[in-house]
C-alpha cells in the first residue's frame, strides 16, 4: 500500500539525487511488468481484442491494444479502435442532468411527470413521486433489469420502450432497495430531450463530446463496416452481428475509443474541467459520486479490501484499502467494459474488450492492486478458474435437465391448436405458426433475433433455440383450459440478463 511516507520518500530521492530518468526507468518496468500479465491474461482468457488506458497524476502512463478487432480479418486494436461501452454510458447521462442542473433547467430531486408528462409507471404513487435523482440511482422498486426485454434487439423508439413499463408491476417497495434499471436511464434520456428540446445524442455531443474532443466517440453503431477502426462483437471467439442499441439512449448506447474514454476519466479527476473548460460544476461533481442508494456489501469486517459500497448517480462507489473508488461497468452481447477512477490516488483506467468475459474483472482487480496495494494476487488465475468450474456446473445442469425429460409423453392438442397470436402486455405480440411440419415461434417486436422452430420436449412443452447466439436453449409450455384450448404460454430461457420467465403470453387471436 502507498502510505504518505512512501509519498515523502519518492520525493525525498527526487530531491536528493535529482534522479529523473531513474524513476521515470523504475516506472516503464514497472508498466512493462503490467503489460507482460495483461498479454498473458488476454491469451489465457482467450479474449478477442482489448484496449487499457491508463490515467496518473494527470498524465496517460499506459495506453496500448491487445488482440484483434475482428477475429476474421485479424485486424489489430490500438488505442484509438472504438468499442461499445453499453453502461459507462450511464456517467455520461447523469454528468448530462448535472450541467443541465447549472443551467438553472431543472433540480435533481423535480418530478419527472414536472418535465415528461407522459411517464406512468405500475403505480400510480410511483408515477407520481419518481424524481430526476430517483431515475440515476436505481430506487424505482422495479428489479434488476426489468423491461429490458422491451428494447433489446428491438426496433421500438426510446419513447415508447418508456411508455410500456407500466405494464411491469414493481416487485419492490419505492425507494427501499436497488435494483438497476437501463429503462430508468432511457426515461432520463427522453427528460434531457423534453427539457433542452434537442435528443440527448446532440446535447451531449454539444457539451461533452466536442469540448472534450473526443472526436471517436458517438451514440449509434448504425454506419459501422469493417473498414472502420471498429471492435467486432464477439461470442466465444466468433464475432457476430451488431445489434442496434439506439433505443437505449443513456442506459447504453455509446461507442468510443481507450484513447477519448481518458478525456472523460480526467474531466472525472479534475471534478468537471479539463484544460480550464467547464462542463459541470465542482458541486455538481460532488452529487454525481455521492451515496444514493445503499449496496450491500458483507459483515461489517472488511470483504475484499471493501467496507462499503453504494450508487451515485451514474456511478458505483467504494472503499479500497481506504480510499473511495469510483466506477462503473458495462456489458452487452460481444462487449464488456469498465471505468474506473480513484481521486485520491489521482488514479484513472478504462478496460475494453470485444467479449463478454472474467478478465475485465481480473484486470480492474490487478489495477488497482498494481496501485493501491503491495498484492501480488494472480486474479487472472482466480477468474479463470472460477469460469471453468462455472462451464463444469452448466454441464452438470444440462445433463440434469436432460435426464428429467419424460420422452415418452406426447402433446395434449394437435400441432394446428397450438398457432396463432399471443401477447404480453408489456413486451407485446408472439406468433405461433406451422413451419414445413413444425411449430414455429417468433416474438414479433424482436423477429430477427428471437424465432426459433419448436421441438417436443415433453407434454405441452416445446424446446427453443432462438436466432441470437448470446443466449442459450429455452423452453415454451402452453397453457391448456378445460376445453382443451390453447390459451397462453410462458418462456422458460435462463438468462441474467433477460426476464424471459416474467412474460405472460395470453392468446388473443388464431387456432382453438
Amino acid at each position: 500500500m502507498k502510505t504518505q511516507n512512501h509519498f515523502y520518500t519518492v520525493i525525498l530521492a527526487f530531491v536528493l539525487f535529482s534522479s529523473v530518468p531513474v524513476i521515470a526507468q523504475q516506472q516503464e518496468k514497472d508498466y512493462k511488468a503490467l503489460e507482460k500479465y495483461i498479454e498473458k491474461a488476454v491469451d489465457d482468457f482467450e479474449i478477442p481484442g482489448i484496449a487499457i488506458g491508463i490515467i496518473k497524476n494527470n498524465e496517460v502512463v499506459f495506453l496500448k491494444g491487445f488482440g484483434y478487432r475482428n477475429t476474421d480479418t485479424k485486424k489489430k486494436v490500438d488505442e484509438n479502435t472504438v468499442f461499445g461501452i453499453a453502461s459507462c454510458s450511464k456517467a455520461f447521462t447523469a454528468a448530462s442532468v448535472a450541467i443541465l442542473v447549472d443551467e438553472g433547467k431543472l433540480n435533481w430531486d423535480d418530478k419527472v411527470i414536472d418535465h415528461y408528462s407522459s411517464f406512468q409507471m405500475y403505480d400510480p404513487y410511483i408515477t407520481s413521486e419518481m424524481t430526476i435523482r430517483d431515475l440515476l440511482c436505481h430506487r424505482s422498486g422495479l428489479e434488476t433489469f426489468d423491461g429490458d426485454l422491451i428494447w433489446y434487439g428491438s426496433n421500438r423508439s426510446r419513447e415508447e420502450v418508456v411508455s410500456r413499463i407500466k405494464y411491469r408491476k414493481n416487485e419492490n417497495s419505492f425507494r427501499s432497495k436497488f435494483g438497476y434499471s437501463n429503462v430508468m436511464y432511457i426515461t432520463a434520456t427522453e427528460v434531457v430531450k423534453a427539457v433542452t428540446g434537442h435528443s440527448w445524442d446532440a446535447f451531449i455531443n454539444e457539451k461533452i463530446f466536442q469540448p472534450l474532443g473526443m472526436t471517436s466517440t458517438n451514440t449509434t453503431n448504425s454506419t459501422f463496416d469493417k473498414g472502420m477502426n471498429i471492435a467486432w462483437p464477439h461470442i466465444a471467439g466468433k464475432p457476430v452481428n451488431f445489434i442496434n442499441y439506439d433505443n437505449t439512449g443513456g442506459a447504453a448506447a455509446m461507442n468510443t475509443s481507450a484513447s477519448d474514454l481518458l478525456k472523460w476519466v480526467q474531466l472525472m479527476l479534475d471534478k468537471g474541467v479539463l484544460n480550464d473548460t467547464l462542463i459541470f460544476s465542482k458541486k455538481q461533481y460532488y452529487t454525481l459520486v455521492s451515496p444514493q442508494t445503499i449496496l450491500p456489501s458483507g459483515a461489517a469486517e472488511k470483504i475484499g479490501g471493501t467496507h462499503f459500497s453504494s450508487y451515485g448517480l451514474g456511478w458505483f462507489l467504494k472503499d479500497v484499502e481506504g480510499m473511495k473508488v469510483i466506477q462503473h461497468g458495462g456489458g452487452l452481447p460481444g462487449f464488456h467494459s469498465k471505468v474506473v477512477f480513484v481521486p485520491e490516488d489521482s488514479l484513472g483506467y478504462v478496460i475494453l474488450a470485444n467479449q463478454i468475459s472474467g478478465v475485465v474483472g481480473a484486470l480492474d482487480r490487478k489495477i488497482l492492486d498494481f496501485f493501491l496495494t503491495d498484492s501480488d494476487k494472480d486474479w487472472a488465475q482466480l477468474y479463470l478458474d472460477y469460469e471453468k468450474k462455472q462451464a463444469v456446473k452448466k454441464e452438470m445442469a444440462d445433463s440434469i435437465l436432460d435426464a428429467s425429460r419424460i420422452k415418452d409423453s406426447k402433446a395434449s392438442l394437435q400441432l394446428e391448436a397450438y398457432t396463432g397470436i399471443y401477447e404480453d402486455k408489456m413486451y407485446g405480440q408472439a406468433e405461433v405458426e406451422i413451419k414445413d411440419g413444425k411449430l414455429f415461434v417468433t416474438l414479433l417486436p424482436t423477429a430477427e433475433l428471437f424465432h426459433s422452430s419448436m421441438e417436443h420436449w415433453h407434454f405441452d412443452t416445446f424446446k427453443i433455440e432462438f436466432n441470437d447466439p448470446f443466449l442459450p436453449p429455452g423452453f415454451v409450455t402452453f397453457n391448456i383450459d378445460s376445453e382443451g384450448n390453447s390459451t397462453g404460454f410462458t418462456i422458460d430461457l435462463k438468462n441474467p440478463d433477460f426476464h424471459f420467465y416474467k412474460l405472460d403470453f395470453e392468446k388473443v387471436e388464431g387456432g382453438k
